[in-house]
């Protein structure tokens, strides 16, 4: 049998979904709308927040976001069986440079620091790795994996998450093949990857995110603006993606 390539979404609250991706900063639409579909939502990923670096002048998570996730991983897991919480990283796609602190301490090293400190202090969690990189530089990515087996850190599922905004296909194919010559056969999930691109990366990864079925391809520049425009947009996506 073909195993099923993954798509973690939030889907309009009218629609039963079996992969759901909630975000730590804004819960209460996930968790509405896992409570709302409990016999059908199999699988939750919820994620670290990441969009707070969008503004340039933020440099690090607030102060008890962790402990943020760790509760909200805790209220999640009495509503579904399987739930994934991404550990807090540090990206160099929003504003490249921006959250290295040295030429040696950059975005990599930080988010393997926060990966230590989640496992450390929470080993109880099931923790999806993010494996970080920097701007437009696939090969990167190896360095991040290098520092993870250095320290012993062998996770069961990781997501790569330096591709969020990326829009060249190639960086992102060469990306996501350098995390696979290291990982082999473990789960690899992709944030904010493109469709077209998943098509291509189906048979390498396991999984992968995106809001992108909020603005259709027929209608450029545009985005869903009642519930009517969601769930006819949702069901044209997925049409998409099958």
């Amino acid at each position: 049998m073909v195993r099923r390539l993954r798509f973690y979404t939030l889907p309009p609250l009218q629609i039963p979904y079996p992969y759901v991706l909630m975000n730590v900063n804004n819960p209460q639409i996930g968790l509405r709308y896992i409570r709302r579909h409990l016999g059908d939502v199999e699988s939750v990923i919820i994620d670290s927040g990441i969009e707070i670096f969008r503004d340039e002048r933020v440099r690090d998570y607030p102060p008890g976001h962790l402990h943020k996730l760790v509760r909200l991983y805790f209220r999640v897991k009495q509503l579904v069986g399987e739930v994934w919480v991404v550990c807090p990283d540090y990206c160099d796609d929003y504003h490249p440079r921006s959250l290295w602190l040295s030429e040696d301490y950059t975005n990599i090293e930080r988010t393997v620091d926060s990966v230590l400190k989640c496992i450390k202090r929470y080993p109880g969690i099931n923790w999806l790795i993010p494996v970080q990189g920097w701007y437009r530089k696939p090969k990167s990515v190896l360095r991040c994996l290098r520092l993870y087996e250095e320290y012993g850190i062998d996770g069961e599922y990781y997501g790569i998450g330096n591709l969020c905004v990326e829009k060249r296909e190639s960086i992102m194919v060469k990306t996501v093949r350098y995390v696979k010559s290291v990982l082999g056969d473990r789960k690899i999930h992709v944030f904010g990857l493109d469709l077209r691109t998943a098509r291509k990366l189906r048979n390498e990864i396991y999984s992968f995110d995106s809001m992108a079925w909020t603005r259709p391809v027929d209608k450029q520049g545009w985005s869903c603006k009642s519930t009517k425009e969601r769930i006819e947009y949702f069901k044209k996506w997925l049409k998409r993606l099958e």
